[in-house]
């Protein structure tokens, strides 16, 4: 299985066009799609990316609140507070991020995003297929979520989330110059880098082996 991994597209809708020609089995598109822009904008940007593969995203804090209660449209699907099986993989999904000190229209509390992940994965039945978080904000104290300034500013719950339930693969974003590859457990944490600056990610998954190609266009 083929994952491309976007995230924090923040409006360029030109470069998500140009990624059509990308071949995967999956799009994983993790948040910030637009920049303070509408619900509909988000979804053009969307189309832009689909192709006849089925795309999955969450919205990132930086979007319209109304992305978080549209769930399928188009052969899109929202997996923010929900899950999705493909092939050998169980996807679950969480949005915005914990609380910044900007106030974005998709914020969450560490209470709220505890609870948002362990209602999610209480419903999961792996039955032998891999678990797969998709999460806009990252782990706290990662490679993934230090900024510029040499803080540490992703989720606790999120950290907290991974270390006890170990999915194999997290997907994350938000925060633009940590793009990276990082480890912990067993879990592998994967931040692209925001494809405004024309970075995206290339999984690839064989028998529970998961391989990741970091890309620019």
């Amino acid at each position: 299985m083929k994952l491309l991994a976007i995230t924090d597209i923040h409006d360029r809708g030109r470069y998500a066009k140009k990624l059509s020609a990308v071949k995967r089995d999956l799009t994983l598109v993790i948040g910030d799609i637009t920049y303070f822009k509408s619900r509909d904008f988000a979804l053009k940007i969307l189309e832009a990316i689909k192709t006849d593969r089925p795309l999955l995203f969450v919205p990132g804090n930086c979007d319209d609140r109304g992305l978080l209660h549209l769930k399928e449209v188009y052969g899109i699907t929202n997996i923010h507070g929900d899950k999705v099986e493909y092939e050998n993989a169980v996807f679950i999904g969480l949005g915005g991020s914990n609380i910044t000190p900007f106030a974005t229209p998709i914020e969450f509390s560490e209470e709220e995003i505890w609870d948002i992940l362990v209602k999610v994965v209480n419903n999961v039945k792996l039955d032998d297929k891999l678990l797969i978080l998709v999460s806009h904000t990252p782990p706290y104290n990662s490679k993934v979520d230090l900024t510029h300034f040499g803080e540490h500013v992703g989720s606790v719950s999120v950290r907290r989330f991974i270390e006890e339930y170990q999915p194999a693969l997290c997907l994350c974003g938000h925060i633009h110059e940590a793009r990276g590859i990082d480890r912990i457990g067993n879990t592998l944490v994967v931040n692209p880098g925001p494809l405004m600056y024309k970075y995206y990610a290339i999984i690839e998954i064989k028998d529970k082996q998961i391989n990741v190609e970091l890309c620019k266009l």
